[in-house]
Order: structure tokens, then C-alpha cells, then sequence
């Protein structure tokens, strides 16, 4: 295939027009405008309502599993990055479906097909036999632990911030970066950092969407400074979902602590060495946190990353 040849992917596949069709047999009564609210608004309502039309489309067509339209949860948005040649906005949803439930694809594109638990995955993604997109490893990383469908309801409600991302002052080499859609979940804010005075770095992308991006590259472009890396404090999803936009999209080296398993490059740092990105030094530390690849940075200040009195977390 043109796109993904040889990646291991859920069902999907692309928004075609006659989804958005009015009254779409399957839409099976949902409407546009319950759609656009399942979405949390992010979406016109025609465009909400293919999404979730395309969605049952799409799994039918390459598993042969029938899903209801009303029992899609929805989970996360990705975009690709800039230095693709095909570039995709995609929405991931959730669904249920009997236990015992058989997949029959018919569907050429399509090599081979299994079910596998999210922490099944992630481990062979780990061992390098899983070979996964970012966006799917997130997604497999957003799903561990969670045991039925109100679980995942849960988890992937969408937050309250769903304005413009919000980057502060760059006073003495460190801006705050309340990025929104972090994790790819909508109105979910996290707080990352841009350290440096011209050749700055950015800590902890958590937005895969572009929104994020816009801005730090506005605020950058305001101030005569320019991004020249990413570091991270750990592979959690609300830390890491946006770094191919940077190490994919425009070749951005990364740097991050040793653990979890990440499908991009990334130079592993510890404690006791030196970052060797941007003209604000930045030294590894122990974390206050635990996790998969935490890290911790120290500026020439003493200002520690992430801060022992800040909560990382989403809110």
C-alpha cells in the first residue's frame, strides 16, 4: 500500500463523501448534532456524523465485525506530521463487541488480522515483534488497565479546555506550554515547557494534533528564537503523543530517560548527563516521578522538570 505498507493498524480507513449523507442507513438514527456533541463540538455536525458513519463503515469492511453507531466511544484525534506526503486528520473510537466475536476480512488491504490485549501489544511493540504507529502505540498505552467500556467512557472524557493552547513569557530561558489536546483527547490540557533564549527546547509535547505546534511555532517566530529539539521527563501518553511532529515531521532530534517503548528515535539520557540540545544547559536528574522513561531536568537556576509542586498531570 501507498500508505502504512507492513504496520500493524486498527481497522479504519478514509471519510468518504456519501458518509455524510443525511439519514445514512448507518447512522441508525444518530443525528449530526448528537454526533457533534459526542465530540465534544471539535467537529461540524455533518463531518461528526461521517466520522462515526465512516468508523462502522470501514470496520465492516476490513473485519467483517458489525458495530453500533450509538455504542462508538469516542477516544482521540492524531494528524500527520507536515513531511508526509499522504497527511490524514483521524479520529479513534472504542467499541465493544461479544466475546467470541470472529474477524472474517475480505478486504485486500489487509494482510492478516488478530486480537491482541493492549499490554500483549505493548509488550511485543517492547520486543520489537509489534511494528506500530505512534498514534496506535498511545492508544494501546490510554487503554492499559482499563477493564470494561465505562472504564474507557471515563478515561477519554473529553476535558474543559478547549480553547487555544497558552504559551507564557520566555523569561529567563523557560516558558509554561498549557497545551490542549493532550494525549489527543479533546479539551485535555498539560502543562509542557520551551527552555532556551534562541535555540530553545521543547519538553514534554503531548498534543498529536498541530494545535500546540501552531502556537509554540507562532510564539518562537514572535520572539526571534527557534526550536531546535525535544526532551522528555517520560513515555506517558500525556508526555510523548506529539513528538513526531517534531522528530517525524521536521527531523528534530529527542532525547528522554531509558524505558517504555517509543518508535522514533531518541538519544536515552540519564542521571548525571547533560542534554546536549539548546543554549540553556539542561542536566539529567532522578524524577520525583515514577514511569516509564521519567526523567527529570535541571536548569542553570536550580528550577527543576517537572516541578515537585506541580501535578503533570491531565486535568
Amino acid at each position: 500500500m501507498a500508505f502504512a505498507p507492513d504496520m500493524h493498524v486498527f481497522p479504519g480507513g478514509r471519510v468518504d463523501p456519501a458518509d455524510a449523507q443525511p439519514g445514512h442507513l448507518l447512522a441508525d438514527g444518530l443525528t449530526s448534532v448528537d454526533a457533534a456533541q459526542r465530540l465534544a463540538g471539535t467537529l461540524d455536525p455533518s463531518d461528526a456524523l461521517a466520522h462515526y458513519v465512516a468508523a462502522v463503515r470501514e470496520t465492516f469492511e476490513e473485519t467483517g465485525i458489525r458495530v453500533h453507531v450509538r455504542g462508538l466511544v469516542p477516544l482521540s484525534r492524531w494528524v500527520t506530521p507536515e513531511s508526509l506526503p499522504r497527511r490524514y486528520d483521524v479520529r479513534f473510537f472504542a467499541a465493544v463487541v461479544p466475546v467470541g466475536t470472529d474477524i472474517v476480512s475480505s478486504s485486500s488491504e489487509v494482510a492478516a488480522s488478530r486480537w491482541v490485549t493492549p499490554a500483549d501489544a505493548l509488550t511485543e511493540a517492547a520486543n520489537g515483534g509489534l511494528e506500530m504507529f505512534l498514534p496506535t502505540l498511545v492508544t494501546f498505552e490510554q487503554l492499559l488497565e482499563l477493564g470494561d467500556i465505562a472504564a474507557i467512557e471515563a478515561a477519554f472524557l473529553p476535558g474543559a479546555d478547549l480553547g487555544p493552547p497558552l504559551v507564557g513569557p520566555l523569561e529567563e530561558g523557560l516558558a509554561a506550554v498549557d497545551q490542549r489536546w493532550a494525549g489527543g483527547i479533546a479539551g485535555r490540557s498539560v502543562r509542557g515547557w520551551l527552555v532556551g533564549r534562541h535555540d530553545v527546547v521543547l519538553v514534554d509535547p503531548a498534543d498529536p494534533t498541530g494545535t500546540t505546534t501552531a502556537a509554540v511555532d507562532a510564539a518562537l517566530a514572535a520572539r526571534g528564537a527557534r526550536l531546535v529539539g525535544i526532551a522528555l521527563t517520560g513515555s506517558r501518553p500525556d508526555q510523548h503523543a506529539g513528538v513526531e511532529l517534531y522528530a517525524a515531521g521536521r527531523g528534530l532530534p529527542v532525547v528522554g530517560g531509558s524505558g517504555g517503548s517509543v518508535p522514533y528515535p531518541m538519544r536515552v539520557i540519564r542521571p548525571g548527563d547533560s542534554v546536549p540540545l539548546g543554549d540553556v544547559g539542561l542536566s539529567a536528574e532522578v524524577p520525583d516521578q515514577a514511569g516509564p522513561g521519567a526523567i527529570a531536568y535541571r536548569l542553570p537556576d536550580g528550577r527543576l522538570l517537572p516541578s515537585r509542586r506541580e501535578d503533570h498531570a491531565v486535568n
